[in-house]
């Protein structure tokens, strides 16, 4: 059973919470804090920690689409962006952190404070939050994804649940999301368990692995070969005389 760290911040986060709530004015709508700590473990799949090449989007899907291995095509036309990390922006190589400095605000309206959100955007309550790692949107043999969620839908030490977007009425409320309390891949791998994808090392122990997208040609034959055997399973008709 993996445990849960998710009341566990750092010292400067956990400033910048008693700092929203007792100095700076209330912010208009519930702010975000997001990252990873300086100890969590993010690799690629060759087992190297991810570089200044990757970058990090938080967000959920458009109403109606689930994403699925089958679908990966199909993710970047119904993702919603709600805030983004790249180097030099939120993301340090050399520490392996993420961080969203002084948070994203979640606005009444349902949107983002993000200036990587697409205006217009909104992100229901309760509607499952994302994290896509990403050395290149373009679904290709060269890009290496990880699409990660966390199941765990406990209500968390600040009122919301894990990895949820929560109440948009929640004003001056603030939440923070780690990647350590993520546990469930639809891509890459994620707390030690590896979900779809090709990787050629196993670090064994990680918070974060990205997967290589197979190559197009060999994802159609093991289709092929799938619908193959499927076929010869079949029973054979027998002729009515």
């Amino acid at each position: 059973m993996k445990t849960s760290s998710k009341n566990t911040h750092s010292s400067a986060r956990l400033m910048a919470f008693i700092l929203m709530v007792t100095v700076l004015p209330i912010a208009n709508g519930a702010t975000i804090f997001w990252g990873s700590l300086s100890n969590d473990s993010l690799y690629n799949s060759s087992g190297n920690a991810l570089d200044g090449s990757f970058s990090f989007e938080i967000g959920t899907f458009v109403t109606g689409f689930t994403p699925t291995v089958a679908n990966m095509d199909q993710w970047q036309g119904n993702w919603l962006v709600f805030d983004r990390a790249a180097i030099g922006q939120g993301w340090d190589p050399g520490t392996q952190t993420i961080d969203s400095g002084a948070g994203v605000v979640h606005t009444p309206t349902g949107g983002s404070s993000s200036s990587a959100a697409l205006p217009g955007s909104v992100f229901e309550q309760g509607s499952e939050a994302y994290l896509w790692a990403f050395n290149s949107k373009v679904y290709g043999s060269a890009s290496e994804w990880a699409l990660v969620y966390s199941a765990n839908t406990t209500d968390d030490l600040f009122g919301a649940g894990v990895w949820e977007f929560p109440d948009p009425a929640m004003t001056g409320d603030s939440f923070d999301w780690q990647t350590r309390d993520l546990d469930t891949a639809i891509f890459g791998g994620v707390e030690n368990t590896q979900g779809p994808g090709n990787f050629s090392v196993d670090p064994g122990t990680f918070t974060l692995q990205t997967h290589a997208i197979p190559e197009p040609s060999s994802a159609l034959m093991v289709l092929a070969v799938g619908v193959a055997l499927r076929l010869r399973r079949r029973p054979k008709a027998h002729s009515v005389h």
